[in-house]
């Protein structure tokens, strides 16, 4: 049930907020084709928001993907458009739903390299998210398709840390002593320990 309230919190919390969030973003699945004629097909992240003070949004909001690429031309600064592949949905019984990619599938593109982008399946459904993606490991991924020893919801001021433990030594209690003046470093032990730690930023 905590899990479940979490979850609709956070949920309210984005849809509230998405509207003037420039941190959140949408992933869009697309068809890149590349001036090689390569094709790719995988998701990028995006925002109007992102399109204020870069382009004309009385011209271009809500015409993505076609504002894409002249977005990326219109920066002030050479930004290379992340791309990513492959994308994992992590959920079991213990934890709510969350997205998470791999290190292999996650990368830039030089969008000048770019000739045209086309949007598949926009009638799916859309993840969002806040920041970065998660980057897990093929052996993370499996041992996140079953349920865990022990999940821990450790709630800050502008972040949530879910930490997930598959190792019976590593439990409730353990996870008890975190607190506010030693956040950082018990959870980069916790890490290091093989502690799976995912923080969802508001």
């Amino acid at each position: 049930m905590r899990n479940f309230l979490i979850a609709l919190f956070l949920l309210s919390l984005f849809s509230t907020s998405r509207a003037e969030c420039i941190a959140c973003w949408e992933l869009r699945k697309v068809e890149i084709t590349l001036n090689s004629g390569q094709i790719i097909n995988g998701y990028v992240k995006w925002n109007e928001l992102w399109l204020n003070g870069v382009l004309d949004t009385a011209v271009w909001k809500n015409r993505f993907p076609e504002s894409l690429l002249p977005y990326y031309q219109n920066l002030e600064y050479k930004w290379d458009l992340e791309f990513i592949t492959e994308l994992h949905i992590i959920s079991n019984d213990s934890i709510s739903e969350f997205i998470a990619t791999t290190a292999v599938a996650i990368g830039n593109l030089d969008y000048t390299k770019i000739k045209s982008v086309r949007e598949l399946d926009p009638g799916a459904k859309k993840y969002h998210g806040v920041d970065d993606i998660m980057i897990l490991t093929q052996a993370e991924i499996a041992k996140l398709k079953t349920n865990p020893v022990a999940v821990y919801y450790y709630e800050g001021a502008l972040f949530t840390t879910c930490l997930i433990s598959y190792n019976p030594a590593i439990n409730h209690k353990t996870f008890s002593l975190i607190n506010e003046d030693n956040y950082a470093t018990k959870v980069d032990e916790l890490r290091a320990k093989g502690v799976i730690v995912y923080t969802i930023a508001y």
